[in-house]
């Protein structure tokens, strides 16, 4: 996206908030516009002020999960990343059920943690890559193997650019079709790898090499 990137961070520890705004300061294209320390100021602080991105731990008062899935179902809802302790494949799966559109484990540096929130503002997903393999063993644990093979050319060739981090939108430009024939497609390959979201779909197309 363009312009200034709007974030409101909520966790509640206030030393960790102070040094999340402090790394997204680094970047001169992030504003940090306000913080919050628990699941019902993160409902009320997305409303209030309409961020680009809004930074949610899991585990706070009034649970990260439930005000995701709060922020999520609102009008005009800002993207949500997880920023917690959590690695577990299940919480992920929570988290991206509830609308998050990226997932990132504390500790991490303030550039990757830029570039995790320039990655949602501009409407894609992210994740950890260590948690990558966390999230396909929880996957394949409660769905078993997916045939990729029951996908047509035109699904597989359209979840290969969704593996690669693109929009509906910029697939729909690469293969010149409109996005709503994307999102049809999409609609259809969910279905067919019984997976509940594009991120989901996404990791099991790079596991299985598509």
């Amino acid at each position: 996206m363009s312009g200034m990137v709007r974030v409101v961070v909520v966790d509640d520890h206030p030393l960790f908030r102070a040094g999340v705004t402090q790394s997204l300061g680094l970047d001169p294209a992030i504003e940090v516009v306000d913080e919050g320390g628990s699941g019902s100021e993160a409902v009320d602080l997305a409303r209030r002020h309409a961020p680009d991105v809004i930074l949610l731990d899991i585990s706070m008062p009034d649970n990260g999960i439930d005000a995701a899935a709060a922020i999520s179902s609102g009008e005009n809802p800002p993207r949500i990343l997880m920023l917690t302790v959590s690695g577990d494949g299940h919480d992920i799966m929570r988290a991206i059920d509830a609308g998050a559109a990226g997932y990132v484990l504390k500790g991490v540096g303030a550039t990757d943690l830029i570039a995790a929130v320039k990655s949602v503002a501009a409407g894609d997903s992210f994740l950890s890559p260590s948690l990558s393999l966390n999230l396909l063993a929880t996957l394949r644990g409660s769905n078993g193997k997916r045939v990729l093979t029951a996908l047509s050319p035109r699904e597989q060739r359209i979840l290969r650019l969704v593996a690669q981090g693109l929009s509906n939108r910029e697939i729909g430009a690469q293969l010149d079709v409109q996005e709503k024939t994307v999102k049809y497609h999409m609609t259809n390959i969910l279905k067919k790898l019984k997976v509940r979201n594009r991120v989901e779909a996404a990791m099991l197309a790079r596991d299985e090499g598509v």
